[in-house]
């Protein structure tokens, strides 16, 4: 009879320990190797769209930002947008790792963004923009 209860408590702490491994990436990729490509004073609004497709934000001088309603915003949206001079390209990366034990649990959690800021001039031309890579930090 003590057996069967040993043998069914270890037989339930079994079944409450876990290993967690979880890798999340949100937002547009952002192709590195576009980014040499901006020419500060030529690379004009149209070709950034175009390279890095929608954007996850812009502002504009006034400082009003345009609230989406669940949809997506697409390019041609923003070309359309009067006084939208800066546009935010932005992948989040996140890493979970954890070990989960009846009485001790361990979670190790990452999360970083690769960021690509471009400001533009009254002539729709890039001012300057900025890139970090925030993703190398997970390695």
């Amino acid at each position: 009879m003590r057996f069967g209860s040993v043998l069914a408590l270890v037989c339930a702490a079994w079944l409450g320990v876990g290993c967690v491994s979880m890798t999340v990436v949100s937002g547009n990729q952002v192709p590195t190797e576009r980014i040499a490509e901006i020419q500060p004073g030529h690379t004009t609004k149209a070709e950034v769209l175009d390279w890095f497709g929608a954007p996850k934000d812009y502002t504009d001088p006034s400082g009003l930002r345009r609230v989406l309603d669940g949809g997506a915003l697409l390019p041609e949206d923003v070309l359309a947008l009067p006084y939208a001079d800066v546009l935010v390209f932005e992948t989040t990366h996140g890493r979970v790792k954890g070990l989960l034990l009846i009485l001790f649990n361990w979670l190790d959690i990452h999360v970083t963004a690769d960021r690509l800021v471009v400001f533009f001039d009254d002539q729709d031309r890039v001012l300057y923009y900025g890139y970090r890579k925030g993703s190398d930090e997970l390695d």
